[in-house]
């Protein structure tokens, strides 16, 4: 399999998913149910209900209700749609004692007026407010992370929600818009269940029984005094710098900062400090506010803030702690295994992104693809219900999927890529490795590189005809890789854990050597092997050194040495060392160090690879024994993600019920003039027939061969001038059906 590289950026190409329920109460009578619509989640803003009202499941009157709301009952605005004319909120709201998403009827939802917001976390410098709701508009203000708005409405524009704001700032104030995924909306009320909004995001988050306080100081890492500052941000006010070895109790926690509590030179602070220099101490049983009395008041410019890992300690009440990072979805199945695995850490990646944005463009076709060969008539594989329908991965015309790589590789669904994008999938000890952190460490074992290669051709030495020194060069495999890691820096576990899933078990025609025009190059990790056709050919070129003969990365790889060692430095220094430091996040570009990257720059197209690559490694480590060592693991965290995990699609069969053709007949002679012309997406049909005809003979195909018909035969007319209505039901290999009603009319003269 080849995977594409670079994933350059596409237009997102908008599809509408239409939904028909078609009910035959009476004998040849079709009933048209009406559409369910839904919308993606966009904004977060306080209303309340105005009457006593359904909460739908759908934006639809005749879709299902969580139940009744009461009036005045508080919810939070996710967004909106139309549905026959009929605006729809998509709201959160607690119903029965339990948050639900559903959607009511815009007339009986009333906006907050001018509630307070806050730019959020996803501001890194600062955010724009402009004239008007567009990007081209001038710019009034730049306002940094947690500065107060008060919000005055919402409008759309763009393809995205903008919430008209005003502002005070540096002693001017100004009106304008800002784009809603930067500002977090609070919420004065607790009955819609948001909690998300509930507080100024840039607050202190106050322990709680669950949430001991502990304490630490300010470790080795500080070469001369720690920064305690008012927010958990560095533009924030410095309230006191303290030296190495201070002793601070420790609150809370606020993403990569802990909330803190110290006295210093007899005067007492509260305020954030970078959890990376601060270690927790593994003795808590009396927790004071003692500081050491040799420190001094120096405030050197060495003064540290940033933090880019915890501070692994491991003893369980440190861990509860460092567990308020992660959601309560998240904390049962971390908790079991640190039990089992006491010497791994977890470490919250706050991705600071909308759950549903995350999944719509990651859903964008061609960007997440699937193996599967039901689409080639072979039942292995993904199943049709794991395949996307949308345009561009399948044409409902000709019941056709669009190969995006290889022979079998197609876009996966929405659903499938919330599964392998959901975190709390794969909590468990099997499958938490794609999670892994890829950094080079001097206790890697070469002995877990060979046990990973054990059963490919990689197992051995490799001997290779070098062109650019006129030599042959030999070595094992497992040097190789490891030379790999140390010199990019790389973890040499997962380089050979990435070469077995790129180019498979057995000798590829991107390692072999052999492959015509591009004899003596190799390319170990498919590094260029873009998708479509001539795929490893696009990667022999790029190995070779491009069209422009580029010697970056020790090109030609004219050895599998240097293809191994030289394609480690161009995967280090591209995406390991640019945030994409796991597995999933070099397949889930959703932290990249380069905000542009967003959702491009992805390694590979393949859902599944981090699931699968990850299982290769656990698979190794059990092997040797070594699942004990100390590990670390970053893992993602997402706003609004659904209560419980992402689950797959059932498995079920082919989508399509449409019909390729409808014909009508008088005894053996085809009648002509229905109207419109027959097509497989328009579903309802007229014709006049000859005074003469008193019966018709209807005949129909369907576009799928997995699809049946029913509702053709021969039927009796009405009188002239009185229509008979005619029902075929095209219903696909999954169950879906479709209605084609065909009207029939016999002329007066």
């Amino acid at each position: 399999m080849i995977n594409k590289r670079d994933i350059i950026k596409r237009k997102a190409i908008r599809c509408l998913t239409f939904l028909f329920v078609c009910m035959l109460c009476i004998p040849m009578v079709g009933m048209k149910a009406e559409a369910g619509t839904t919308c993606k989640s966009k904004i977060s803003y306080p209303g309340s209900t105005t009457a006593k009202v359904n909460f739908r499941q759908k934006a639809g009157t005749n879709y299902k209700t969580y139940g009744m709301l009461k009036k005045g009952q508080s919810v939070t605005i996710l967004g909106w749609c139309t549905n026959n004319g009929m605006k729809w909120y998509k709201c959160k709201a607690k119903i029965n004692g339990k948050n639900k998403t559903g959607y009511i009827s815009s007339s009986y939802v009333k906006q907050k007026s001018k509630p307070t917001g806050y730019t959020n976390k996803k501001v890194e410098t600062t955010l724009n407010v402009r004239k008007s709701a567009k990007t081209s508009s001038k710019v009034l203000m730049k306002i940094p992370a947690g500065t107060k708005v008060t919000v005055h409405g919402i409008k759309y524009a763009q393809k995205k929600y903008w919430y008209k704001v005003k502002v005070t700032y540096n002693n001017k104030t100004q009106t304008g818009y800002v784009d809603s995924a930067y500002i977090d909306v609070k919420n004065s009320t607790t009955n819609s269940g948001d909690s998300s909004n509930s507080t100024n995001p840039t607050n202190p988050i106050n322990p709680t029984p669950s949430q001991p306080t502990l304490t630490g100081y300010v470790n080795e890492k500080v070469t001369s005094t720690l920064n305690v500052r008012n927010k958990a941000n560095v533009q924030s006010t410095i309230l006191v710098s303290i030296p190495r070895n201070t002793q601070v109790t420790i609150l809370g926690i606020t993403g990569d900062w802990y909330n803190i509590k110290v006295t210093y030179n007899k005067k007492t602070y509260t305020g954030y400090a970078s959890k990376m220099y601060i270690t927790i101490k593994e003795d808590n049983s009396s927790n004071t506010d003692n500081n050491n009395s040799n420190n001094t008041d120096n405030n050197n410019s060495n003064n540290t803030d940033n933090n880019n890992n915890d501070s692994g300690d491991t003893t369980d009440q440190a861990f509860e702690v460092l567990l308020q990072n992660f959601p309560e979805s998240y904390k049962a199945s971390l908790r079991a295994m640190h039990v089992e695995y006491p010497n791994w850490r977890f470490v919250a990646v706050n991705t600071g992104l909308d759950w549903n944005t995350v999944i719509a463009n990651e859903s964008i076709v061609g960007r997440n693809v699937i193996q599967s060969n039901y689409p080639r008539g072979t039942a292995t594989l993904a199943p049709f219900s794991y395949l996307s329908t949308e345009a561009g991965a399948y044409d409902w015309a000709k019941d056709k999927y669009v190969v995006k790589d290889g022979s079998n590789w197609y876009s996966a669904n929405s659903q499938v890529i919330a599964h392998y994008m959901d975190p709390r999938n794969f909590l468990n000890t099997t499958d938490i490795f794609q999670f892994e952190a890829l950094a080079y460490d001097e206790s890697q074992s070469i002995s877990v590189v060979q046990s990973i290669l054990s059963n490919t051709f990689m197992s051995g030495d490799y001997s290779a005809y070098d062109s650019t020194t006129k030599q042959t060069v030999t070595g094992s495999y497992k040097d190789a890789f490891m030379d790999a890691g140390k010199s990019a820096k790389a973890n040499p576990y997962f380089l050979a854990t990435r070469a077995k899933q790129e180019v498979g078990v057995s000798v590829s025609n991107a390692t072999s050597g052999t492959y015509a025009g591009y004899e003596g190059i190799y390319n170990f990790y498919n590094i260029g092997a873009f998708d479509g056709t001539n795929a490893v050919a696009k990667g022999l070129q790029w190995a070779k050194g491009g069209a422009s003969g580029s010697t970056t990365y020790g090109r030609p790889w004219t050895t599998p040495y240097k293809s191994i060692v030289g394609g480690a430095q161009y995967i280090a220094q591209n995406y390991i060392n640019q945030g994409q430091n796991t597995l999933y996040f070099q397949k889930f570009n959703v932290k990249p160090n380069n905000p542009s990257d967003l959702y491009l720059h992805q390694y590979m197209t393949n859902v599944q690879a981090p699931y699968s690559e990850g299982r290769i490694t656990r698979t190794a480590y059990n092997t040797m024994g070594i699942l004990g060592d100390s590990m670390v693991f970053y893992i993602p965290v997402y706003y609004n993600m659904p209560e419980t995990a992402c689950a797959l699609p059932a498995v079920s069969g082919n989508p399509n019920p449409y019909l390729s053709s409808v014909k009508l007949y008088n005894g053996e002679t085809e009648i002509a003039g229905m109207t419109p012309t027959f097509a497989y997406n328009q579903f309802e049909y007229t014709i006049a027939v000859p005074m003469a005809v008193t019966s018709i003979t209807l005949k129909a195909s369907t576009v799928s061969k997995y699809a049946t018909v029913t509702g053709t035969g021969t039927y009796n007319l009405q009188e002239p001038g009185i229509p008979t209505t005619i029902q075929l039901i095209g219903q696909a290999q999954n169950g879906a059906a479709q209605v084609y009603t065909i009207n029939i009319t016999r002329n007066t003269q």
